[in-house]
């Protein structure tokens, strides 16, 4: 139970969390949403998912992450994470920003994709 409170105890993960509960996402996404690395929201998703918050899904190009609690306590901690962090003003303009980021194609380059949306 200590490793599961301590993987939604951090911000990072806290924030993948509330946007994997607005819609799957890939990497990619969660990257242009949060501003970081891939490499970092790659090590936040392994967290979460070798707890058993969420897991991935091969969709293509991409591996698309949801929520799926594996255990009714990390279900219970998620509602509880997500209700608490859906009241915080950054948490609900990160949503609001995830609404505007659209999946590249398979065949753009993420690096493409986001000059595309940052020019608009």
């Amino acid at each position: 139970m200590s490793r599961r409170l301590k993987a939604i105890a951090d911000p990072t993960r806290i924030k993948i969390i509330t946007l994997l509960s607005e819609r799957p996402c890939c990497v990619c996404e969660l990257t242009q949403v949060l501003g970081l690395a891939q490499p970092t929201i790659s090590r936040h998703l392994r967290q979460l998912e070798t707890e058993g918050f969420i897991s991935g899904k091969r969709e293509k190009a991409w591996i698309i992450y949801s929520l799926t609690p594996q255990e009714e306590c990390c279900r219970q901690l998620l509602d509880i994470l997500i209700k608490r962090a859906c009241q915080d003003d950054e948490v609900l303009s990160l949503i609001e920003k995830l609404k505007k980021v659209k999946r590249p194609a398979p065949s753009e380059s993420f690096v493409s994709a986001t000059m595309i949306e940052s020019s608009k």
